[in-house]
C-alpha cells in the first residue's frame, strides 16, 4: 500500500483510506476496511432491492448522491468512492460516514442504531428517535457536563452486544451551539446548505467498548412535562428495529435473519424506553435532569 493512504481506527475497525478523514483517529495496522477513489458500477447485477438512489445485493451496495459522489460498498471490507465533484470534501465525507458506512456495518453483521451513545457509570445509553428530536443535542449537553460519549448519529453494537466507539465528533445545530454557549468560530459546517456543525471533542471520547444498558427513543409533544413508557415484548422489538440505521437496506443485503438474531440476543439484556418531551422551548437542562433522576443514570 502506498504512503499516500491514511490509516485510522473507528467503530473497532482499522480503516485505510486514499483520502483524509479528519473526523477519525489516526492508527496503524492491517486494514479491515479499504476506502479508495475510483470508478464504480453503473448498476449492480442480481439486484435484490432498489431504491431511488441505492441498489443492493447480498454482498454489494451502491449509493448515488447527485453532484457529490457515488459509493460502492462490498463484502463489509471495501468502499469505492467515485467523485462527482473536484475533491473528497466534507459533503463526500458526510455521506461516506453515513449511508455508506451504514451499509458496511450491515454487511459485517453489526447492529447500527440511529442515535448517540453516552457513557453513564460502566455502561452506555443510546438516545435515538426521528431526525430532529434532539439525539445529538442531549448527548452534547451530557458531554459538556462531564460525561464521555462513544458515538453520534450511528451507534454500532457488535455480536458480543457491546457498543463500539466510533469517532470523537458530535454534530450540532446552530441554535444548540448558541444555547450551550459553545465557541463556534472554528466549527465547520457539515454541509453548506445545513446550519449544523462538526463539534470535535477528543478529550470526551470514550475509546473502549461498553455494554449497552438503555435505549431511549425520544419523541416530542405540544404540551409541557415529560412522559415515559418502558417498552416490552413486540413493542420493544419493533421500536429498536425501526430505529436501526438505514433499516431499509437490511432486506436488500439479505441480512434480515442475522439482523433479527442480534436484536433477539440484545433485547433481553437492555431496557428500552419511549420518552416524550415538550417540542418547545428546547430545555436541555430540564430534559437531562429528568433523564438522570428518573432512570438513575449515574448509579
Amino acid at each position: 500500500m502506498t504512503s499516500n493512504y491514511f490509516t485510522y481506527k473507528a467503530f473497532g475497525l482499522i480503516i485505510r483510506c486514499e483520502f483524509e478523514i479528519p473526523e477519525f483517529i489516526i492508527d496503524n495496522g492491517n486494514p479491515d476496511v479499504l476506502i479508495e477513489l475510483g470508478a464504480v458500477p453503473i448498476n449492480l447485477n442480481k439486484i435484490t432491492k432498489k431504491g431511488v438512489k441505492f441498489q443492493a445485493t447480498h454482498n454489494e451496495f451502491l449509493l448515488t448522491v447527485d453532484d457529490v459522489a457515488r459509493f460502492y460498498v462490498k463484502d463489509g471490507s471495501k468502499i469505492v468512492v467515485e467523485l462527482l465533484k473536484n475533491k473528497p470534501d466534507k459533503e463526500v465525507r458526510l455521506f461516506l460516514l453515513g449511508s455508506a458506512f451504514g451499509a458496511l456495518f450491515l454487511q459485517r453483521g453489526l447492529l447500527p442504531i440511529h442515535g448517540s451513545a453516552v457513557k453513564f457509570g460502566n455502561s452506555a445509553s443510546i438516545f435515538t428517535g426521528l431526525s430532529g428530536v434532539g439525539k445529538s443535542s442531549i448527548a452534547t449537553y451530557f458531554v459538556i457536563k462531564g460525561h464521555s460519549f462513544l458515538n453520534d448519529d450511528i451507534s454500532v453494537i457488535d455480536n458480543t452486544l457491546m457498543v463500539i466507539p466510533g469517532f470523537p465528533n458530535l454534530k450540532i445545530w446552530k441554535d444548540i451551539i448558541e444555547k450551550l454557549k459553545i465557541q463556534n468560530h472554528k466549527l465547520e459546517e457539515i454541509r453548506t446548505t445545513i446550519k449544523k456543525y462538526h463539534f470535535p471533542v477528543k478529550e470526551c471520547f470514550h475509546k473502549n467498548p461498553l455494554p449497552l444498558k438503555n435505549i431511549f427513543i425520544i419523541g416530542t409533544k405540544n404540551s409541557p412535562g415529560y412522559e415515559f413508557e418502558e417498552l416490552k415484548g413486540l413493542a420493544k422489538f419493533n421500536a429498536v428495529k425501526n430505529n436501526t440505521y438505514r433499516y431499509r437496506f437490511v432486506g436488500g443485503l439479505e441480512k434480515m435473519q442475522e439482523h433479527f438474531q442480534i436484536l433477539n440476543s440484545l433485547l433481553p439484556n437492555i431496557s428500552v424506553y419511549k420518552i416524550v418531551r415538550p417540542q418547545s422551548p428546547v430545555d436541555l437542562e430540564g430534559f437531562a435532569y429528568f433523564l438522570t433522576n428518573t432512570f438513575k443514570l449515574n448509579e
